[in-house]
């Protein structure tokens, strides 16, 4: 599966993902739940209504949806192809890390432009969450880029370390994605959003592109979590179907965590990512 074709697949099929994980969700929770398809018919409902933006607001909020959507697109064309050996780079962890600081800072001030207690209690838990996740994230994406030798090590040499930078991965995911036991995407109280706080003033067409942005990182998390672990490309995919049981299960299971206990979650991603790249380095990643 060549780059273009994946990529092109990765963004149709992102809002299919997000339409199971509701479902299963919902399932595990005995609720019959929505379509898989319901994020489809979601974007094409708000795509066709009118963008309202709060008034005195500066281009920074008109513009941002689609400066979020672009890097969204952006950090899922730096994900390696589903194929044999195709690791990250190093400069494509720093890249990737890059992206998507520049994607939530510019969230937050379209957030904190829009003058909403609401929306600037969301980003200043936002930014904190970030400067807890950045280290793990590009720590994991780096430790697919180190070898112990000069010649490029795949990851089928590395299953164990390819399971930790893999785990590293989804801790960060499920902030970057407002997934409990971070946040909860279905939440409607205010004083509780993180993510769906920022995005509280935009409607319409606008709101849907910030949708589409989330499902899009979100899919690209699961492809970079799957490229960690050992084998072929179906076995790949089938890392991903994986992932997509274990998201709705952990949130059937766990509750939403304290503010300050959040922190020890990134905590141990991070311990997850440090041991990787250390069995990457001493060649001890094939235990």
């Amino acid at each position: 599966m060549n780059g273009s074709f994946q990529f092109a697949c990765l963004v149709a099929a992102a809002p299919l993902l997000q339409g199971l994980l509701r479902s299963l969700r919902a399932k595990l929770q005995g609720r019959p739940g929505p379509s898989p398809l319901q994020p489809y018919r979601d974007l094409r409902k708000l795509w066709s209504k009118e963008a309202l933006v709060p008034s005195a607001t500066s281009v920074l909020v008109i513009a941002a949806p689609g400066l979020v959507l672009g890097v969204a697109l952006t950090f899922a064309a730096l994900v390696p192809p589903i194929t044999v050996g195709g690791q990250t780079t190093a400069v494509n962890a720093v890249a990737m890390a890059l992206l998507l600081g520049l994607s939530r800072f510019v969230l937050v001030l379209a957030a904190l432009d829009a003058r909403s207690g609401f929306t600037a209690m969301a980003a200043s838990r936002e930014m904190t969450f970030a400067s807890l996740t950045e280290a793990p994230l590009i720590l994991a994406l780096l430790s697919g880029a180190v070898s112990p030798s000069p010649e490029a090590v795949s990851a089928a040499d590395t299953p164990v370390a390819g399971v930790l930078a893999a785990g590293a991965l989804l801790l960060v995911m499920l902030s970057e994605t407002a997934r409990i036991p971070v946040d909860n995407q279905e939440t409607h109280y205010e004083l509780t959003m993180i993510h769906e706080g920022l995005i509280l003033e935009y409607g319409g067409w606008q709101l849907a592109l910030l949708q589409l942005a989330a499902y899009v990182r979100q899919a690209a998390f699961f492809v970079l979590a799957a490229r960690m672990l050992p084998g072929t490309s179906w076995l790949t995919l089938l890392y991903i179907a994986a992932f997509a049981l274990m998201i709705p299960l952990a949130e059937r299971i766990y509750a939403k965590m304290r503010l300050f206990e959040v922190p020890q979650l990134f905590a141990s991603a991070t311990v997850l990512a440090l041991a990787s790249i250390g069995l990457r380095i001493a060649g001890l990643g094939t235990w």
